[in-house]
This record gives C-alpha cells, structure tokens and sequence, in this order.
C-alpha cells in the first residue's frame, strides 16, 4: 500500500523546515564543519513538475461520487473538515462523544440508521479519564463496544500550528487509518496567539491540510466569542479553511431532557441543512436525536411535490442531490435547490427503519 497523501504532506514540510534550519545554522557558523560527503555519483535532483503532478481529469471524474459521502448524515462528511462552536458548558464535547462512540461501535447516530463501524480519533484537551468513562457507561458502552474509538487524553503532544506536532497528529491518524479526527479544543492545541491569523494559518497548513489530503474528516471544538450572536472567539482566520461551522446552542425540555440546536453559520456548497434540531435524552441512555424541524405549509407543500415528482420519474430512493436537480430539470420541474436536498434527504430517511412515518406526513 502507498504513503498515505497527507502523511507524504506533512514529512515534506517538516524536511523542508528542518533543512532551513540546518541552511541557517551553518551560515551562522561560519567554522562549521562540511557535512560528509558521500561517494560515488549525485543523484539528479527530481523536477518541480514531478514532485507536482497536477490533477488527472479523467481519474478525478471517474472516482468522483455522484452525492456527499456522510459519516454522519447532514452533519459530517467523508473528509471534510468542520468547526463546532458554542459557549462553555453547552454539551459540545458530549455531543462529539456520543457522536464519536456510536460511529466506532456501529450504532445508530442521532436515531438514524446503524452503518458500519468507522475508526475515530480523538483527541481531548479539555476532560478527564473519570468524565469520559462515566458518560461512555451513561451512553450504555463498555470497553469491548470501543475498539474503534482511538482516545488521546491531555496527550503530551507539541503544538498542532508547528511542524513536530502536526506530523505526530497525522502520523497517529495513519496509524490507526480513521475517517473521523476530533479536536477538543482548537485553543488547546496551538501555541500561537488566539487572535492571530497566522496562527490558524500554520494549523491548517501543517495539520488539518495533511488530514484533509488522506481524506479524514476533522472536528474541531471551540469556544464562542463574547456576545449571542458572535461566532468563535479569537480570529476570524479560524473559520477561512473550513468546510462548514457549526454553531450549538441549548435549552432546556421537558423531562430533563434538552433540546441542542446546530445552526449552519457558514458552508462551502449546499449539502448541509442549515440547521438541525436534536433531544438530549437520559432515559434509557444518555444519547442525541433528531427532532422533527417545523416549516411553513407552503415549504411542506413543495417538498411534497418534489418527492411525487420524483417518485414518478422512478429516481431510486438514494438517489443523491446532484442525480435528482439533473433528472427533474430534463423533466421540465422547476424547484430550488434546498427543496431538492429537503426532499432527497426525506426520502433517505423515510427509508431507513426509524423515520418511516416522515414521507407520509409531507405527502
């Protein structure tokens, strides 16, 4: 098996690095000795343009996949990278590990369908063995349901925004090969100034790049700003590289229970919903699922009809976004994109075993 991509990205910067360094050194030390010099003739040195290959269109099109390859669905994408913020103490980290658990283990994520099990990495800055064992056996796990799930704990790690750090991160994740790396929090692991771009800059390019390269989705936690309506705190870098931000807010439900509200702040494309509406429930088990969301009558209405149009053009029910805009467009249906992507996404989940009565109230 090949170098994994992002691993092969992140050796390259840190030989890179420690050459300018060994450069700066010697040039300091002007009675430094000469390196030795090995024997025998020099390798010549690999072209710009191989060490580059540019993009295989033909390849590129042939692998590329015909909708969004979820993790979790709505939420989390093969290989894509997000930022979940709210205030302190709202459940994000809670939230991430119930999300983290269930997908090691193969269970069901937010009461959706079970798929197979996906190995997570994550990484905690923020609680302790004790607060991680007690909610894993409130969410109804034992150690044998865990294999999956890689855990860090206040690992002695160098800073993610600096070369050493960066590539120990991504060398763990090759190790274990996940699809699936947390960061609890963002603030924890970067030993630049929060309110620094270049900060958030060298992160991406030494870690989260390298990730995203070997397609492993990231979460990163943060802490919100000041203010109701801020995103996170510190610069406004932290968000540029991104493919979505997730902002987390709470109220309290009936029964104990608490209702967790994700809004979508921003996206790259329009495969996310802009928001989604979970329950936290303690009974049976600590766990998130999701609410219904409500919608005018005349929004309903029109995924209704998406839904009939397409059931009429026989589209298959797993028939993604892009498939669906282009068999409804070729039929004469004129409909928005969001009602499109409502309206696959309902009939997904009319499919699976817990959402079969949604199809029927929207028809």
């Amino acid at each position: 098996m090949g170098t994994d991509p992002g691993l092969r990205v992140a050796r390259d910067m840190v030989a890179a690095k420690n050459g300018a360094s060994r450069a700066k050194g010697s040039n300091d030390d002007p009675g430094a000795s000469e390196p030795h010099q090995e024997s025998g003739p020099r390798k010549p040195p690999v072209a710009a343009h191989q060490r580059h290959p540019t993009v295989d269109w033909q390849r590129a099109f042939d692998g590329a996949a015909d909708d969004t390859d979820w993790l979790v669905p709505d939420f989390i994408a093969q290989g894509q990278s997000y930022a979940l913020v709210s205030q302190a103490k709202a459940g994000k980290s809670l939230l991430m590990l119930d999300v983290a658990a269930a997908l090691a283990a193969g269970r069901s994520v937010f009461g959706q369908k079970p798929r197979p099990p996906v190995r997570v990495l994550y990484v905690d800055h923020e609680n302790s063995n004790f607060d991680i064992v007690e909610r894993l056996r409130d969410m109804g796990y034992s150690p044998g349901d865990l294999d999956n799930l890689h855990y860090l704990s206040f690992p002695n790690m160098a800073p993610l925004d600096g070369p050493v750090g960066g590539l120990d991160l991504v060398q763990v994740a090759d190790y274990y090969d996940v699809g699936l790396v947390i960061i609890d929090t963002v603030a924890r692991v970067v030993a630049g100034e929060e309110n620094s771009a270049d900060t958030y800059r060298a992160l991406y390019r030494l870690t989260l790049a390298p990730l995203k390269a070997a397609k492993r989705a990231v979460v990163r936690l943060d802490h919100r700003g000041h203010g109701v309506k801020t995103t996170a705190r510190g610069s406004s870098a932290k968000s540029d590289d991104v493919d979505a931000v997730w902002l987390l807010d709470t109220q309290p439900g009936g029964d104990d229970d608490v209702f967790v509200n994700l809004g979508l702040e921003r996206q790259r494309g329009n495969a996310h919903p802009d928001r989604m509406l979970l329950l936290r429930q303690y009974d049976p088990h600590l766990r998130h699922v999701i609410r219904p969301k409500s919608m005018p009558d005349a929004e309903r209405r029109r995924i209704g009809d998406c839904i009939d149009a397409m059931i009429q053009l026989r589209l298959p029910v797993d028939t993604g976004n892009r498939k669906a805009r282009e068999a409804l467009g070729l039929a004469g249906h004129k409909f928005r994109n969001t009602t499109i992507a409502d309206a696959v996404r309902t009939r997904k989940t009319a499919a699976t075993d817990d959402g079969g009565a949604v199809q029927q109230e929207l028809l």
